[in-house]
């Protein structure tokens, strides 16, 4: 490789060295930084989503970090990389850390420079970006066809190959994603948490539906896991040095699915955005459907997905709930758009023609019932009333996000539900909030009597509960508190004398009993 000089002309704007290096000082390689690796100490360090002060403090040539949003946080870091004697280097806001990695790689195999570092792309002339050219260089590399996969277990390219091949790969091709019985079975033996947490190449002898042996391993920056490789036996044994080569190939595919993930991140965005404007009702509104896919005509629900507690969630695990809703709209072939809105996760849901609206119902549970590999947490969800128009969208997303507020908070085990199913509670919240805002929306006659069993522990206010609960009828209400009929006419005399109230006034009933129920001490 050649200077840090090379590395910010090739970057072309994108970076500022801030930092020169030492005259003479040329590189040896560049190289994400990770906690507790030993890094070359003439390498190029690439500071990825970690603390600047820790990439700062390793011994190497050079350091590349994100601009910070602040001129004290730059200034410390200048100040340190000129004490140490090392280059710094600022990554612009708008730029790629792809094309770092694709700038130092570029230089490192150019005419006279020295040799790539271990890790940069070893398979010749595959272009960035050429995943399928990509997964055929595995699989010579590894001895047998292989498999690319994102974070989420999507498949994103595959080898080509004519040999025999068990059901298992034929399924995660055809189905675009790893089957859900290999999934189960990885849990259950526990190598899904080794994919999420290392680096290990898994070696499995065997698997679902009678499965030729599997070697499978991470693909992950110093930041995140970013996909997964798999490796199978077709018509021969994979060869002794095949896991060796996989976890090679796993470290050659981190530039390539980087620019992969950013791409797939520049989409979301933009799909975002359309949602959010369908959701919202701003907009030409045909026109954000069309990009969005979404069939013209069609009748359109509005689902809302959560985790059932209100815990506090990273953006990364926010990423995979949204994927794990999109997947699932799509493996079930439904025309949906789907995005996060705030604390939750919409899908507008296109009913396709002849199908029943129970089939939203059934989408919904099945979204809700699987699991999501990274959250600690069951999900739930609601869909809104259905219906034609696009311009009844933001109506519909807020029967889903009021509906979902009333699934999340039921202490029964059905975790999803449609808007209809729930009316009656979301009636009742809305009440509630009424009243809560609205403080001389009360009877001075039930706060009397709240004073009146604060002050001598009396009960009015439960035997009124009672009472109203059972339609007025003394008989019921009485075996109900465990008390005669005549002490409980003696209460309900002492009730009205204390408050006021007319308890023949069937308004006057019913006030009091939607008080006591949503406003206590009211």
């Amino acid at each position: 490789m050649a200077t840090v000089d090379d590395v910010v002309c090739a970057l072309e704007g994108q970076a500022e060295l801030v930092v020169p290096p030492p005259a003479g000082v040329s590189l040896s390689g560049a190289a994400p930084w990770e906690p507790g690796r030993k890094h070359e100490a003439r390498g190029l360090l690439l500071g990825v989503g970690v603390p600047g002060a820790d990439v700062l403090a390793q011994d190497c040539a050079g350091v590349v970090l994100r601009e910070p949003p602040d001129p004290e946080t730059r200034g410390a870091w200048e100040l340190t990389a000129r004490q140490r004697g090392i280059a710094l280097v600022l990554l612009k806001v708008s730029a790629s850390w792809s094309a770092v990695i694709r700038a130092c790689a570029q230089i490192s195999s150019e005419p006279g420079g020295e040799p790539a570092p271990a890790g940069a792309d070893a398979t010749g002339e595959v272009p960035q970006g050429d995943l399928f050219a990509l997964a055929d260089a595995f699989a010579d590399m590894v001895g047998g066809p292989t498999i690319i996969e994102d974070a989420n277990f999507r498949v994103l390219a595959y080898s080509s190959f004519t040999g025999a091949m068990d059901q298992g790969r034929n399924t995660a091709i055809l189905g675009r994603r790893m089957p859900p019985e290999w999934l189960a079975y990885l849990e259950q033996t526990g190598d899904l948490e080794r994919l999420r947490t290392t680096s290990d190449v898994v070696d499995l002898p065997s698997g679902p539906g009678q499965a030729h042996r599997r070697l499978i391993t991470a693909v992950r920056d110093s930041q995140q896991l970013l996909g997964v490789l798999w490796a199978a036996e077709g018509d021969q044994p994979l060869p002794g040095t095949a896991p060796q080569a996989l976890r090679r190939a796993a470290d050659i595919a981190v530039p390539h699915l980087l620019r992969h993930l950013e791409g797939h991140r520049a989409e979301r965005i933009r799909r975002d955005n359309l949602v959010r404007a369908l959701l919202d009702g701003r907009g030409l509104l045909h026109r954000h459907a069309t990009e969005l896919g979404l069939p013209h005509g069609a009748a359109f629900g509005v689902m809302a997905v959560a985790p059932s507690s209100q815990q506090v969630l990273p953006d990364e695990v926010w990423d995979r709930i949204t994927d794990h809703v999109a997947l699932s709209c799509e493996a079930f072939r439904w025309h949906a758009a789907v995005a996060r809105v705030g604390e939750l996760v919409f899908a507008i849901l296109a009913l396709p023609a002849n199908q029943p609206e129970e089939g939203m119902l059934r989408l919904g549970r099945e979204i809700v019932n699987r699991s999501v590999p990274v959250l600690r947490d069951r999900l739930c969800g609601a869909v809104s009333t259905i219906g034609p128009q696009l311009g009844r969208l933001n109506q519909r997303r807020q029967e889903a996000e009021d509906a979902v507020g009333v699934v999340r908070s039921a202490p029964d085990d059905d975790r999803f539900a449609t808007y209809d199913d729930v009316l009656p509670q979301v009636i009742l919240h809305e009440l509630r909030q009424m009243l809560a805002q609205r403080e001389q929306l009360r009877l001075p006659g039930l706060l009397r009597l709240a004073e009146e069993d604060s002050r001598r522990a009396s009960d009015f206010i439960q035997t009124l509960r009672c009472y109203l609960s059972f339609g007025a009828q003394p008989a019921p209400t009485a075996r109900e508190l465990g008390i005669h009929v005549t002490t409980l006419r003696y209460r309900l005399g002492r009730i009205r004398d204390i408050s006021g109230l007319d308890l023949d006034d069937p308004a006057v009933r019913l006030v009091c009993n939607v008080l006591i129920d949503l406003a206590p001490c009211a």
